[in-house]
């Protein structure tokens, strides 16, 4: 299956240290994954950090294409202890520590949102300040 990588991703990826190799081995080889309408979050541990990525499949045109990549360092994460997380949880806590406000009609400003019953799905924007200002002390 071929791997397309979305234009956020490739522009991001120094400054949210989500080189494509671990983008790779995190998709390939994931410890955890989870399905959300027709998106898949998996993570992988790296020991000191976690990487968490979101993408989709297209089983017609045999691609996937990686639509976000994080790092996730434990210590950013206000002691949630995320390695005992399922993927969707985990980007949940990190989005509401690190995700920017959207207004979700019928439901106000959002940071991540999941309604199965009303087919909402909002996974987040992430805030790059707050962000790169978080990882610098890892």
């Amino acid at each position: 299956m071929k791997i397309i990588y979305s234009e956020v991703v490739e522009k991001f990826q120094e400054i949210l240290n989500t080189p494509k190799e671990l983008i790779d081995e995190a998709f390939n080889k994931p410890d955890a994954t989870d399905i959300v309408s027709n998106k898949y979050i998996s993570f992988r541990n790296f020991y000191d950090f976690f990487m968490l990525v979101i993408f989709e499949m297209d089983d017609i045109k045999k691609t996937t294409k990686i639509l976000n990549a994080y790092t996730i360092y434990p210590k950013m994460m206000d002691g949630v202890d995320i390695s005992k997380l399922k993927p969707v949880k985990m980007l949940e806590e990190f989005m509401k520590l690190y995700g920017i406000d959207r207004n979700i009609p019928g439901f106000g400003p959002q940071k991540f949102l999941i309604n199965k019953e009303r087919g909402v799905c909002f996974l987040g924007i992430l805030d790059i300040e707050k962000y790169s200002e978080a990882t610098k002390s890892n």
